[in-house]
């Protein structure tokens, strides 16, 4: 019997629509252009041997890394953060950092699934410290060679807060946090329509609890 795989993703592609929050403000501004988005999970796994074999593995998941691509420099954005400043000419001045503003940063995307219809998925990513970007110019012969602008972030996520918002959800299993890098919803989930308008509280489930002291006192 093949499994039913109706309302699984089948692809997702493109990219629009940017936006971002600097960390402790309430305003949503747009990012200019955005046209690519990478993000790479950077996890350290320390194998613990007894016996002469692997007992268990340890794993460090402090950050993700990538790029946020846009068709040129958002001269705003770069001086809300920390990048570039006004001159008192008037110019833009691009300045030596000794810290970044860190942002909350948001985008669309989309995906298709087996039914054929092409839906907007709609994603944050959580605790963002933005890099200056690296810059490279071609002169225009026949035809123009258009310029892209890459900003190389680190994520830094934010933790998971119990049911009610009130403070840090601590896992009854293992006494620790749960650290949250990014959060996204489809068309059909509650809260879709404005999930880009403000930067979303991630929330645990208090079911979720409620499972994980069950299967502790099994063990």
């Amino acid at each position: 019997m093949t499994p039913d795989k109706n309302g699984k993703v089948l692809a997702q592609f493109n990219v629009k629509n940017a936006v971002y929050n600097i960390d402790g403000s309430s305003d949503i501004k747009p990012l200019t252009w955005m046209n690519t988005f990478t993000k790479d999970r950077n996890i350290n796994v320390t194998p613990l041997y007894g016996d002469g074999e692997v007992q268990v593995s340890l794993y460090a998941d402090t950050t993700i890394t990538g790029a946020i691509g846009t068709t040129a420099r958002d001269e705003e954005f770069e001086k809300e953060i920390g990048l570039a400043l006004a001159l008192a000419d008037k110019s833009l001045g691009e300045i030596a950092i000794n810290s970044v503003k860190k942002i909350n940063f948001g985008f669309e995307t989309e995906i298709v699934g087996k039914d054929g219809k092409v839906k907007v998925k709609k994603v944050w990513v959580f605790n963002v410290q933005v890099s200056p970007p690296n810059e490279s110019l071609t002169q225009t012969q026949e035809n123009i060679t258009q310029s892209t602008t890459d900003y190389n972030y680190t994520g830094y996520g934010v933790n998971a807060k119990s049911e009610d918002g009130k403070a840090d959800y601590i896992n009854p299993e293992t006494g620790k946090t749960v650290r949250v890098y990014t959060a996204s919803k489809k068309p059909t989930d509650d809260g879709y329509a404005e999930f880009l308008a403000t930067v979303p509280t991630p929330k645990m489930l208090a079911q979720t609890q409620t499972t994980t002291q069950a299967q502790t006192s099994k063990e």
